[in-house]
């Protein structure tokens, strides 16, 4: 459903739409509609109020520099492809993911990995997941270095106003 030819704003808005037309199926209630996408809930299956927004991917948390803010805790993303420190509801698969766990992107036989497998990867050094540490001490010197500097680049903030502002 959502493609690279529309803007990040595009598709969040179709992301939240698609959300809110499926919301019968979760165990959450929307108490209050925020700006930007975001939403007031109750997980009624833990009995939480919480935080959420919508964003296109779970990776665009990293992406956005989410993982320097405090007060989400809970993205509806329209594809999984990333560890997050905060709960994710998938709205491809309808799987709610545990803080930590990402989604299981194993190729058999595979010689690179894809973009997703990148962004999983990157995030789970971002988080300090043990056997991503492990693989990394198994690559070449110079694949290891941009991997680190990749983890590092989305560790620091970018310059401007914040984008969830």
């Amino acid at each position: 459903m959502v493609d690279g030819s529309l803007s990040e704003r595009q598709e969040r808005a179709l992301v939240a739409y698609q959300f809110e037309l499926q919301m019968p199926k979760y165990p959450l209630k929307i108490l209050d509609r925020l700006t930007n996408y975001r939403y007031r809930m109750f997980d009624e299956a833990r009995q939480v109020e919480e935080l959420a927004t919508t964003l296109a991917s779970s990776f665009d948390f990293y992406e956005y520099r989410m993982n320097l803010q405090r007060g989400i805790e809970l993205i509806v993303c329209q594809k999984h492809n990333s560890a997050l420190p905060v709960w994710c509801l998938e709205l491809e698969t309808e799987m709610l993911y545990k803080p930590g766990t990402g989604p299981e992107m194993r190729r058999p036989n595979r010689k690179r990995r894809n973009q997703d497998e990148k962004q999983l990867f990157i995030s789970q050094l971002i988080l300090g997941v043990n056997t991503a540490y492990d693989e990394l001490q198994e690559m070449e010197p110079r694949t290891r270095q941009r991997y680190l500097e990749l983890r590092q680049q989305y560790l620091r903030r970018k310059q401007g106003r914040p984008w969830t502002s």
